[in-house]
């Protein structure tokens, strides 16, 4: 008996050592204006740096919202390779704290989300004035709070809980035929 124990657990660290390790997700690397960012002009665009190649989620990649609550209007958002970059509509900008949501698809179909914040100093625009574009580089993490997955189109339980499942099964069954075989002669 100890022989087919010794078996199945031989069997289940080759299964775990084959099974490749979980994917990590996309990480936010840098923003322009960098979290916690102190401007004189309002951004116009807010730029997002990912440590892989990214797409833009369904629904809002980008959200920047001031102090009163009011959003600052978003004209483009695009993807490419690991940057998502926002135009903002510098007109809606106020000055203040401002908190950027963001949203990426990861290469592996999970949703990455996280947020933070800037503050705007400037007096607010006017429709005659354009701000020029600010550029700020990163000096403090991106994040205030660590991305959280959630997962968009959820293909189900991994592939690799399959395999170890079935294996578990079939060595199962085995010792159950197996211990069954002397009681039957």
């Amino acid at each position: 008996m100890t022989r087919y124990f010794s078996a199945l657990v031989l069997a289940l660290l080759a299964a775990t050592a084959v099974v490749v390790p979980a994917q990590a997700h996309a990480e936010l690397k840098s923003s322009t204006p960098a979290s916690g960012a102190a401007l004189a002009a309002p951004p116009a665009t807010v730029e997002l740096v990912f440590s892989e190649a990214i797409q833009l989620p369904d629904g809002d990649a980008v959200t920047v919202t001031g102090a009163d609550g009011a959003k600052v209007t978003i004209t483009k958002v695009e993807a490419v390779d690991k940057t998502i970059t926002a135009t903002l509509d510098v007109k809606t900008a106020k000055s203040g704290a401002h908190t950027v949501a963001w949203a990426a698809k990861s290469d592996d179909g999970d949703t990455i989300t996280g947020t933070f914040a800037f503050t705007m100093t400037a007096p607010e625009q006017t429709s005659s004035s354009a701000a020029p574009p600010s550029s700020v580089t990163m000096s403090a993490p991106v994040s205030n709070a660590p991305p959280s997955t959630t997962p968009a189109e959820s293909g189900g339980v991994p592939l690799w809980v399959w395999i170890l499942i079935g294996l578990a099964v079939v060595v199962g069954a085995i010792l159950l035929v197996r211990r069954r075989k002397p009681e039957d002669a």
